[in-house]
């Protein structure tokens, strides 16, 4: 069970890694609320692979 928890938390830093370096350093000129919501949707999808991740080792 200590290797799911290890794996959401992997899941979940190296997303949103991948977000704030992303967001930091575009070329290109964004919103903020865009970032707002790019930063929303991408957790909300790297929490859903996180909690299907406990699921999907189950069986």
């Amino acid at each position: 069970m200590a290797a799911n928890w290890w794996l959401a938390l992997i899941i979940m830093v190296v997303l949103n890694g991948i977000l704030v370096w992303t967001l930091f350093f575009s070329l290109e000129p964004t919103s903020r609320r865009a970032k707002k919501w790019f930063f929303i949707v991408g957790n909300v999808i790297g929490l859903i692979l996180a909690v299907s991740q406990f699921f999907w080792m189950e069986f």
